[in-house]
């Protein structure tokens, strides 16, 4: 028999070490050894966790805060303040999910937990899968092999991080190649993620909303009328706080508006859902440290004149004659907004209109929707308005199931004259301009074009103001969903929706270079909710037919007409051709987005009054 040599002996204890390491990653997770490490050696100085799908034991920390979310326990907890790694970018803070047995754990009891780690939504819309951002946690649940040991009871709680900056940019917007917690918000709090963390004083930025409050340190400078910030073309407003209150059922009842205060020190602890990371705090606490701001809602500031046609346009938010979807209080709310706050506008443009019978299986028929507004307003005091509509075909223009929302407009007959000379359009045929008028009155643009589908057919209209022809245009465009969240999981987000709005503003201003074509001196109005920002493709596109945009005469801190997870922004707009631009004044009338529906809230958005001198551009 031949001796082996050494090196053929190294060879082959090689080949056999290599062969067995195989065989291990080979074998499922759960059946690995389990591992014992720190949290912060589980959070890692990256989004995931190099330990997902792994079991890990004894995991030690403190048990710092407990809630139940859709019947599932959870529970956080963090590294004592002895065993911190000192690193800022690995989180010491990590969840459990308990499932639906609520295991005998307090707040200030030490742990040990055993688990496999799992990166997961907890909390989210349908698709968060594929948009949101996880949460790394440990699943303890007891028939997956979990289980978590009470060391002891009463334990210092670890003292929180103080937070006195947040990064303004969100993210390195290049898939989150970099990670630099101190100038990526989106960095910032993933390396706190499950961390007790403090605030000092606090401003509101928005209403509450589903038991959410989006706020910045008091310090920020203030960019709004009511205390708030703007949105803008380069800056999204990193440095948003949102908090989640709990009871969060009970918390969409707290009157929080614009501008309101909380008192620090608040402390609280990071978590994600819906898109956003949020700070998980008690609401009994933001009771006890709320203090209320002087926001109030605002009558317009421009005084009517009888010389002056005043139009307006205004997102009715689902309004129907369906008196179970559409209270009477919205109903009265909406119809003051137009009484008091707009002074009786002589034509309103209103998006958002639904059937008689709201989300119910009904036709498209809005007559009763029309007639309940108008007995509203003249209840309210104004005037005896009449409507101007067409029904769209059933289920095709987008919204909610059944309600088949469109756009129309209201109209004082003492004030303006609508052409009833001019046949009625119907939802399938498109209206065009010749001979110096519109071929149908109503009638809508293009509503065969593909850019319209499954969304608001433009509805136009005309009238005479003190013999002056007005084209009025109702806008509804397709809304942004299925746009990337700002704190998602595609980074830099993508704002897929747009394409479609960009080309829904090539068809409306097709038809209004057919209008000035035909009438060079024309006067055009189009108003509505173009869910799209005055700086973007869409817009600027819609302004390149001989159009002005007045969002641009407002001054800056009035420049909102809409508020998104605490950035006040314009998503309506009221245009006009270019030979009205130096006759028209605007004013957005700040009366929903800064409150909840217990200050006076009729709609998500505030509705424009604009003013315009008709006959002075003739002149």
């Amino acid at each position: 028999m031949k001796k082996l040599t050494g090196s053929f002996v190294l060879s082959m204890v090689f080949i056999i070490s290599f062969s067995n390491m195989l065989q291990a990653e080979a074998l499922p997770s759960k059946e690995r050894n389990t591992q014992v490490v720190a949290i912060h050696d589980i959070q890692g100085k990256l989004h995931n966790s190099k330990y997902k799908g792994q079991k890990v034991s004894d995991v030690e920390g403190v048990a710092t805060f407990k809630y139940v979310l859709n019947g599932s326990h959870y529970i956080h907890i963090q590294t004592p303040d002895s065993k911190k790694d000192q690193d800022p970018n690995t989180s010491e803070g990590l969840i459990v999910y308990m499932g639906n047995q609520d295991f005998d754990v307090k707040e200030g009891d030490l742990v040990k937990v055993t688990g496999v780690v799992d990166e997961y939504f907890i909390d989210g819309y349908k698709d968060k899968n594929k948009t949101d951002l996880p949460v790394t946690q440990i699943n303890a649940r007891q028939d997956k092999g979990g289980h978590i040991e009470i060391v002891s009871h009463n334990h210092p709680l670890p003292k929180p991080v103080k937070i006195d900056k947040v990064p303004n940019k969100i993210s390195s917007s290049d898939a989150f190649r970099t990670f630099n917690r101190n100038q990526y918000a989106i960095d910032f709090w993933e390396s706190l993620e499950g961390m007790r963390v403090q605030f000092g004083d606090v401003r509101s930025v928005g209403p509450q909303e589903h038991g959410d409050l989006f706020t910045v340190l008091d310090k920020e400078p203030i960019e709004t009328i009511h205390e708030g910030i703007l949105l803008h073309e380069n800056n999204q407003h990193g440095e948003r706080i949102p908090f989640k209150m709990y009871d969060n059922n009970k918390a969409r009842e707290f009157d929080v508006a614009t501008g309101d205060k909380f008192k620090g020190p608040i402390i609280g602890y990071v978590n994600y859902g819906f898109q956003n990371y949020k700070v998980n705090v008690d609401l009994e606490q933001m009771k006890k440290l709320h203090i209320k701001g002087n926001t109030k809602p605002e009558p317009t500031t421009i005084h009517p004149d009888k010389k002056k046609l005043n139009v307006a346009s205004y997102n009715l938010e689902n309004f129907s004659n369906n008196t179970k979807s559409t209270t009477k209080d919205k109903a009265q709310k909406i119809a003051k907004g137009i009484t008091v706050n707009m002074k009786n506008p002589d034509i309103v443009g209103v998006t958002e209109v639904q059937d008689n019978d709201g989300p119910n299986a009904g036709g498209p028929t809005a007559n009763e929707s029309y007639d309940r507004l108008i007995k509203e307003i003249q209840a309210a005091g104004g005037p005896q308005y009449k409507y101007v509509n067409i029904d769209p075909e059933m289920n095709e223009d987008g919204g909610q199931p059944n309600a088949n929302i469109r756009v129309g407009f209201l109209y004082n007959p003492k004030r303006v004259k609508f052409d009833h000379t001019i046949p009625q359009g119907d939802a399938n045929t498109a209206v065009a301009y010749k001979r110096g008028k519109l071929t149908l009155n109503p009638g809508r643009i293009d509503p065969g074009n593909p850019a319209f589908q499954d969304s608001r057919k433009p509805l136009v209209a005309q009238f005479k103001f003190r013999g002056e022809q007005v084209i009025m245009i109702a806008n509804h465009w397709n809304s942004k969903n299925g746009d990337a969240a700002l704190f998602g999981s595609q980074q830099p987000p993508v704002p897929q929706s747009e394409k479609q709005r960009q080309e829904m503003a090539h068809a409306v201003g097709q038809f209004i270079r057919q209008v000035q074509t035909n009438n060079p001196k024309a006067n055009i109005v189009s108003v509505g909710d173009y869910n799209d920002f005055q700086w973007t493709k869409a817009l600027k596109t819609l302004e390149s037919y001989q159009m002005t945009n007045m969002i641009y005469s407002v001054p800056k801190e009035d420049c909102y007409t809409y508020n998104y997870h605490g950035n006040s922004q314009v998503l309506d707009h009221i245009l006009v051709s270019n030979n009205l631009k130096y006759h028209t004044q605007l004013d957005p009338i700040h009366i929903n987005s800064d409150f909840t529906d217990m200050s006076g809230r009729a709609s998500d958005h505030d509705p424009l009054l604009a003013q315009i001198d008709v006959k002075k551009r003739n002149k």
